[in-house]
């Protein structure tokens, strides 16, 4: 099931993005992502200040790379032979390409699951073998879900929410939306950002940027990382240049006479949602200057990069991760999100970087580490005090994918869709060595056992940033498995995915 040519995010699309001091004529009970009072949440000092998503666009196969379990699939065993890490006789030689050591073992043991099997990290992964300093801030979660299709599964990896419901919104819409109500509007640019590139229209990879039901002010600025001129073109306002003070006079002048229409006759000032979208779409029109302020002109900047013996001119993980770097790390207005869609160092056979209907052991070893390369070169490793490097005191990673892969062969050396027990990873921020470890399992029949929902990934993630995730605009309490209350469904999240007890 080979997937179409990518097609072009235009970076147009970042015009639809909207940033500012939020629309002071609105009125809610509560501002959005308020905690109740008495709520379970994590102590301020535990909280993360920012965070880096990695999407693992395609689908991760965990058994090479962050969930190989010894004993299952052995040739050998009586009722899954040669699946999981011995569905290939190649993937050792392949991960040899990318300088692991094929002599010694095949991975190293990171943590048990909820069944007690020791887990290892496979040799796809072999990057983080040598960073104790990572791993011993890593958590592994096990998810499941039910939709195989990639047009169903990205969004629901990326909003929380199936497919075609208004409600959905990326991750950086929550964390936009919840720093611009608290603003006090000398800030510009954007607190959110997501470079999207390539994938069909139809697999929604932009899901990461849609805003659901927040108001315009809550779109993330979208990135079309290897098309990044066309936005600077865009940001310097081409079409009205040496006009442009006249043009935004004008236009201030025109709104200002639409708001003078929606007055009650008393005199008092209708609320209207769409009048607050148009009015902010005005302001960041003329506050470009601000989003390239933080944009340094040479971040986007093609790079080469080598992977496992394959080399490409144009890095395209590689300069989005290193961007991400540059936003998260800003002196004066740094970013509180960044996505970074991992389509591979080159796209793999059905697409993205990690939809492997075929030659599954060559293009995940060299995607997964040309991705973990790029990732460890931009955070601080021991003694490191760099503050243009993240630090994983303060960020939050998050390695997302849409699902798994099989455990047994497609088509003799590929692996199709496996959403039934699949892997995700937080990774610093208020995980420490005392919360590393393994959420749930993975069994020999390669379906979860114990396991959480993508839903639960994102409200966990609202929560290591302090935001309160419960609201319409939001998530629910049956969200969360097992949960009846909002501060149970809270407790949950944060016990499964970043391993704190409250």
């Amino acid at each position: 099931m080979n997937r179409r040519k990518f097609l072009t995010l235009s970076a147009a699309g970042a015009g639809a993005m909207v940033v500012g001091p939020w629309f002071r004529g609105r009125s809610y009970a509560a501002q959005f992502g308020e905690s109740p009072s008495g709520a379970p949440s994590l102590p301020e000092n535990r909280r993360a200040k920012r965070v880096l998503e990695v999407f693992l666009y395609g689908g991760l196969s965990p058994w090479e790379s962050l969930y190989l379990v010894e004993n299952f699939g052995r040739p050998t065993d009586p009722q899954y032979p040669n699946e999981q890490f011995y569905c290939f006789p190649d993937i050792v030689a392949r991960a040899g390409n990318c300088g692991f050591p094929t002599a010694g073992p095949v991975g190293q043991f990171f943590a048990q699951d909820a069944d007690t099997q020791d887990v290892q990290l496979g040799p796809f992964a072999y990057q983080l073998w040598n960073r104790p300093d990572i791993t011993s801030r890593m958590r592994i979660v096990v998810q499941k879900h039910l939709l195989e299709p990639h047009e169903a599964a990205v969004p629901q990896a990326l909003t929380g929410r199936p497919v075609g419901q208004p409600s959905a919104a990326g991750l950086g819409a929550h964390v936009q939306r919840y720093f611009v109500d608290r603003g006090d509007g000398e800030r510009k640019s954007p607190h959110s950002y997501v470079f999207a590139i390539g994938g069909l229209s139809g697999d929604n990879v932009s899901a990461a940027a849609s805003a659901g039901v927040h108001p315009g002010v809550a779109r993330p600025l979208l990135v079309k990382v290897n098309n990044a001129e066309r936005l600077d073109e865009l940001l310097q306002r081409p079409t009205v240049g040496a006009n442009r003070a006249s043009y935004d006079e004008l236009m201030s002048v025109y709104v200002e006479q639409y708001q003078q229409r929606l007055r009650f006759p008393e005199g008092d000032v209708a609320r209207s949602a769409r009048f607050a979208d148009v009015d902010q779409a005005r302001r960041t029109v003329g506050n470009v200057d601000a989003i390239r302020g933080v944009m340094d002109d040479s971040i986007f900047d093609a790079r080469a990069g080598t992977a496992c013996g394959q080399s490409n001119g144009f890095d395209i993980p590689g300069v989005s991760l290193n961007a991400a770097r540059h936003l998260l790390t800003h002196p004066d207005e740094p970013a509180s999100y960044v996505c970074v869609s991992d389509v591979g160092l080159y796209e793999a056979s059905g697409g993205g970087g990690y939809d492997t209907h075929s030659d599954n052991s060559r293009d995940q070893a060299m995607n997964f580490d040309n991705m973990l390369r790029n990732l460890l070169s931009i955070i601080n490793g021991p003694g490191e005090t760099d503050p243009t490097k993240l630090s994983l005191d303060d960020t939050l990673i998050i390695l997302n994918t849409e699902f798994g892969r099989t455990a047994f062969s497609q088509g003799g050396d590929g692996r199709n869709h496996h959403p039934y027990g699949y892997v995700t990873s937080f990774i610093g921020g208020p995980i420490t060595s005392a919360e590393a470890g393994i959420h749930g399992n993975i069994r020999n029949s390669s379906l979860a056992g114990t396991y959480a929902t993508p839903a639960e990934n994102r409200v966990a993630a609202l929560l290591a940033l302090g935001i309160w995730p419960f609201s319409p605009e939001a998530f629910a309490v049956s969200d969360v498995i097992g949960a009846e209350s909002e501060a149970q469904a809270a407790e949950l999240a944060i016990n499964h995915y970043l391993g704190v007890s409250l």
